[in-house]
């Protein structure tokens, strides 16, 4: 999966005792980001921007005021016209509330730099989810359709490492969900490649532990994939965390507050496979359509109109891109000697772009890549070019 560790859309910040480590609503002649905690007593008000995210950290309420805190919250974010990253940062004995529901649950030890990634990951896949949605609407579904191994399968928790806290980990899972447990990290990759898992927790030696995030992030199936680590090493947290983890669950643990920092892991990772899986089947649908001559220009429109609207909540604007030749720069050798130009560039589009990203050919149109951001447009052009600028065709 294609990272990029930038903001999807702008925004200021609302937060509750740790400031953004990165300033989102520093636009000259506008408010910056919101303090949460001044806000709810009165002393500041909530402007009707959008935020770009929504950082709590538990221990900063008042431990009187949390029921009516969070309360209020959730009414605020319930008036937001979409959604948006809403991150909770909690210690081992932290109360986290049932509602409003965070995008995650994290250690509050999180280095800045690690926050300010999961903030951009979080945003990306609310896009990817919202976009998966719409081309569920517009599209439909493809009977027969066989999804990947590990897209299929009930909600599964999987248990990688010796550290003797299986059955505490089952217990706090819930009873919907399918724990299991693999004692080596080749056993992980094998039930990982047979069976869909919404989130992956380590709890094994620490240099285990690092070898197993390494590869988990490494390997493109599952790179997104939610992982939680368990240390009885506080001092490990920060290492961890940049090691690739989302969350470091340290010792000794809490029952209630294990199962809620489970409960955001597993849904946030049961929205991705969903997200992940309805995308694939898409993607072949749409490659489908090129014996029919692409894309109807009645779906192309109606996906257009989906898509903007969606976009245009959070601010930002589709852009349409013809995978035409004369809109690249390209070497005279390149134009000149490929037999099928734009067959190619459709083709280096579609393995370039993200995801989300629509490419596709339209009826009496011809060959178009959907992006959600001009900046998209040009990162993707400059693949293009760089591609086919050093390529023999």
């Amino acid at each position: 999966m294609d990272q990029d560790n930038s903001l999807l859309w702008q925004g200021p910040v609302w937060f509750a005792g740790r400031p953004s480590p990165v300033s989102a609503g520093s636009i000259p002649g506008l408010p910056g980001d919101i303090d949460l905690i001044q806000s709810f007593a009165g002393a500041n008000g909530v402007d009707d921007r959008l935020p770009s995210a929504i950082i709590v950290d538990i221990s900063s309420i008042a431990e009187a005021d949390r029921d009516r805190f969070f309360a209020w919250l959730d009414g605020l974010v319930t008036g937001l016209p979409t959604d948006v990253p809403m991150l909770f940062l909690s210690g081992p004995d932290d109360v986290v509330p049932s509602r409003p529901k965070p995008s995650a649950t994290i250690n509050r030890a999180v280095p800045d730099d690690v926050l300010f990634d999961a903030i951009c990951a979080h945003q990306r896949a609310l896009m990817r989810f919202e976009e998966a949605r719409i081309r569920r609407l517009v599209f439909g579904r493809i009977p027969g359709y066989g999804a990947a191994p590990h897209y299929k399968g009930t909600s599964g928790l999987l248990v990688v490492g010796l550290g003797g806290r299986f059955p505490d980990l089952q217990e706090a899972s819930g009873r919907k969900v399918e724990v299991i447990g693999a004692f080596t990290r080749d056993m992980a990759e094998n039930y990982l490649s047979q069976r869909a898992f919404d989130a992956v927790i380590l709890d094994s030696t620490l240099d285990e532990t690092l070898e197993s995030l390494r590869q988990i992030r490494m390997d493109s199936r599952f790179a997104a994939i939610p992982v939680l680590v368990v240390t009885d090493k506080p001092g490990d947290t920060a290492m961890l965390f940049k090691a690739g983890a989302n969350d470091v669950l340290t010792l000794p643990l809490d029952g209630s507050n294990l199962r809620a920092r489970l409960a955001t892991a597993i849904r946030h990772g049961k929205r991705r496979r969903l997200a992940d899986k309805v995308l694939a089947e898409s993607h072949r649908w749409l490659t489908q359509q090129l014996d029919k001559g692409g894309l109807s220009q009645e779906d192309y429109q109606r996906y257009l109109a989906r898509a903007g609207q969606a976009l245009a909540l959070r601010g930002l604007a589709l852009c349409e891109m013809k995978l035409l030749p004369e809109n690249f720069i390209l070497p005279e050798q390149t134009t000149a000697l490929a037999e099928n130009l734009y067959g190619t560039l459709l083709s280096v589009a579609d393995a370039t772009s993200r995801e989300e990203d629509l490419v596709c050919v339209v009826n009496d149109i011809g060959p178009v890549a959907v992006l959600k951001s001009q900046r998209g447009k040009g990162r993707l052009q400059a693949r293009i070019e760089a591609i086919l600028g050093h390529t023999v065709l």
